[in-house]
């Protein structure tokens, strides 16, 4: 797998106190990495270092497959905390000037206004721009010059649910138009969920775990649970067995099945009755996304 962006024990340390713990994480090729952790954690220490803003105090990285080298920052975009705008101007001008300040050509910036939803902003200053606007904003200021790489701060905090939906929408089609590979920190789980493909959590300045959005669905999958009479138990296993020969089933307690696997429920009612197994209950038992990450966070204890 190619990755974009790769840190190996990256620390950092203030005085005494350490704020990011030998961190190592693995950001692949055109995905959307989400960061999850609670504040004060060490998301933002770890993009700016990345960003290039703040030292690390060991470790290294390598990003856009170099190491130490600051021009591969020329291919990225980053909003880290706030978006540093100009209020007193509009969204063009704010562009325009940002490519001044970066050396950027004149080019593509009605698209990219269009690409963050500011097609229409028109003449408005940025200070009369809502919080959503002014994300989108230091969104498309970060696009400049296309980049391969796009760093993301916090950027749906307060927004409203039509901008959350809106920003989703929007990174969306970034990364799967554009191929743009996106890290984005978070602390609104279930927004994460539905944007990311990868993740990361970090808890008390380290790495608890990184994995795919495969394995976080697998880990929380649907189940189906079955409740027979005990007497039933044997046969309605076998049956389940021979009509789901790839679906996990366990015994759980002592008149129920679990199937691991998302199942018609109808239709596995109707097959055990036809073959003579009277169910006494049926239903979905969904693990709690949310739960997952808890439990990851403090330490594997539910709370």
């Amino acid at each position: 797998m190619e990755y974009i962006l790769q840190t190996d024990n990256l620390s950092k340390v203030y005085g005494t106190k350490t704020v990011l713990n030998h961190v190592s994480i693995h950001v692949p090729k055109g995905s959307i990495y989400g960061l999850v952790g609670k504040n004060g954690a060490g998301k933002t220490t770890l993009m700016r270092i990345i960003c290039g803003l703040t030292q690390q105090s060991s470790g290294n990285y390598t990003l856009l497959g170099k190491s130490n080298d600051i021009t591969v920052r020329n291919n990225m975009g980053m909003l880290i905390e706030k978006p540093g705008i100009y209020e007193h101007m509009t969204a063009m001008e704010n562009l325009r000037y940002f490519s001044l300040l970066f050396g950027i050509p004149f080019h593509d910036h009605q698209k990219i206004l269009k690409t963050v939803g500011l097609q229409n902003a028109g003449k408005k200053k940025a200070r009369q721009f809502s919080l959503g606007m002014k994300q989108r904003l230091g969104i498309a200021i970060s696009l400049l010059g296309n980049p391969d790489f796009l760093i993301l701060d916090e950027p749906i905090n307060g927004l409203d649910p039509e901008g959350v939906y809106e920003m989703r929408k929007m990174l969306e089609s970034l990364n799967q138009q554009y191929g743009t590979t996106i890290m984005i920190a978070s602390h609104i789980l279930s927004e994460l969920y539905k944007l990311a493909t990868d993740y990361a959590i970090i808890d008390g300045c380290c790495l608890i775990d990184e994995f795919s959005k495969e394995t976080l669905e697998n880990a929380c999958s649907s189940s189906v649970q079955v409740s027979v009479e005990e007497k039933w138990m044997q046969k309605a296993k076998d049956l389940i067995a021979s009509r789901y020969p790839d679906v996990r089933c366990e015994v759980f307690g002592s008149h129920s099945l679990r199937l691991h696997e998302k199942i018609d429920l109808a239709d596995l009612n109707q097959f055990l009755v036809e073959n003579g197994v009277r169910v006494c209950g049926l239903g979905a038992n969904d693990e709690n996304i949310e739960k997952f990450f808890v439990e990851k966070l403090s330490g594997g204890q539910a709370v």
